[in-house]
């Protein structure tokens, strides 16, 4: 009796199993379903999009590729007409050429007739003497000479009165020049004493004149000082004069030179009396 109860029971518990488990099953069953869908739905949209884009770059490419080739067959097109101007253009200097030389042979025809038909002339009519140049070149349009500038008329300067003036005698070496020559200014009627004394006046040299015609000594070298025969002369382009220094005018241009001798003027070429 007890065991016919626990198969009964165990039989009621499977029973209960079965139905509570095909109960869950239909119940959730719907619920899945949906979401199963859903998700396919899904799936299905993205290989859509995938699908789409796959032939939009695809398409993208393809007017890529077409853009190229027409920039390709622009390029091989502008080439093609620059050759065919190129072309043009030589073929067209070579009729510029052809077109000049003709002219250049016409125009020297024409000068040749020119010059046999005047050569005929001339045979005939020996009178008339008129020759042609062939080939003369056109005749040059004159220029204007260039206006020279006037030059300024800029004043004269006056001559300046000047003298050449020199002292040679030493107390050391009476041969050897104590003021060589140089350009000195003279006033007019001045005289040979007259230069001397303003000379060494204004370059602070020492001159001893006596009686104020005859000089004794120049820079503290006086006569007699190298013998009875020493003393100075002086001499106005190139001759010693006769008379004393004072009495002799001065000309602009005069070359005065005083010199020491030693020897009364032998030794500075001085003529003897």
């Amino acid at each position: 009796m007890n065991k016919r109860k626990i198969q009964i029971a165990v039989i009621s518990i499977i029973a209960v199993l079965t139905l509570g488990g095909a109960f869950l099953n239909n119940k959730y069953a719907h619920v899945a379903t949906p979401q199963q869908n859903k998700t396919q739905v899904v799936k299905k949209e993205t290989k859509k999009d995938t699908v789409a884009n796959s032939k939009k770059t695809a398409k993208e490419k393809k007017e890529s590729l077409e853009s190229e080739k027409k920039n390709e067959s622009s390029k091989e097109s502008s080439k093609d007409s620059s050759k065919e101007a190129d072309t043009e253009k030589k073929i067209a200097d070579k009729n510029v050429e052809k077109a000049t030389s003709t002219v250049i042979e016409s125009a020297d025809d024409v000068q040749e007739e020119v010059a046999n038909t005047t050569t005929n002339n001339e045979t005939k009519n020996p009178v008339e003497e008129h020759k042609e140049e062939p080939n003369a070149p056109p005749a040059t349009p004159s220029q204007p000479e260039p206006t020279q500038p006037t030059p300024e008329n800029k004043p004269t300067p006056e001559p300046k009165n000047e003298v050449t003036f020199s002292i040679k005698g030493t107390a050391t070496n009476s041969s050897s020049y104590f003021i060589s020559p140089q350009k000195v200014e003279m006033k007019e009627g001045q005289s040979v004493m007259d230069v001397l004394s303003d000379y060494c006046r204004n370059n602070g040299i020492q001159v001893g004149i006596r009686g104020g015609t005859y000089v004794a000594g120049i820079n503290n070298l006086y006569e007699f000082a190298k013998g009875a025969e020493s003393g100075w002369l002086y001499r106005v382009n190139g001759v010693f004069p006769s008379y004393g220094a004072a009495q002799y005018a001065v000309q602009v241009g005069d070359t005065i030179e005083w010199m020491y001798t030693e020897n009364m003027g032998k030794d500075v070429g001085a003529p003897q009396v």
